[in-house]
């Protein structure tokens, strides 16, 4: 499949699909680039201020206050 395909038919994919596709292609470059591994790598701390809870990161990915 062609790159113009591969546009063509994301464009055609429901928002929920995008988003999907758009997560994978990010974790992919992550990868290329080396940041995944940084990303990924276990955090070793007790401090969790800043952290937010799964809904509230949902509503902040859905643009909603």
């Amino acid at each position: 499949m062609s790159l113009a395909e591969l546009k063509t038919e994301s464009a055609a994919l429901r928002p929920e699909e995008q988003r999907e596709l758009a997560a994978f292609l990010a974790v992919i470059r992550m990868q290329q680039s080396g940041e995944w591994d940084e990303v990924t790598a276990k955090q070793e701390t007790s401090d969790h201020q800043g952290w937010v809870s799964l809904d509230e990161a949902k509503r902040q990915l859905e643009g909603k206050p």
